[in-house]
């Protein structure tokens, strides 16, 4: 289907970041799940909370400031996803390293 990391990471990054999201709304009265999703939030909430101070420009948009925090953990799922991809690619193609093409002969 599709064989580039950069897509299979932008897919996993989206989903992940929608079930984290959806987790957030429907199991936050659980202890184990609310301290789960807020540990993976934590990125973007950082960046908020440093962004954000008292007398900003943009200190009473609410909706903006989530939206950024939902993109900056979004761009760190990406790359978590694409790191994991590239290891594991990396992992595959070392277990086997006979039966790629010897490239120090010239082809016959």
């Amino acid at each position: 289907m599709f064989k580039s990391k950069i897509i299979w990471a932008l897919v996993l990054g989206v989903v992940t970041s929608v079930l984290l999201r959806e987790a957030r709304i429907n199991l936050a009265y659980s202890p184990q799940w609310h301290r789960i999703a807020h540990a993976l939030a934590a990125p973007g909430t950082h960046l908020v909370a440093a962004l954000n101070t008292p007398g900003t420009l943009l200190g009473g948009y609410t909706r903006f400031w989530g939206g950024v925090g939902f993109g900056c953990n979004l761009l760190i799922y990406l790359l978590f996803w694409y790191a994991l991809l590239g290891t594991i690619g990396y992992i595959r193609g070392r277990r086997s390293p006979y039966d790629r093409e010897n490239t120090l002969v010239p082809p016959v």
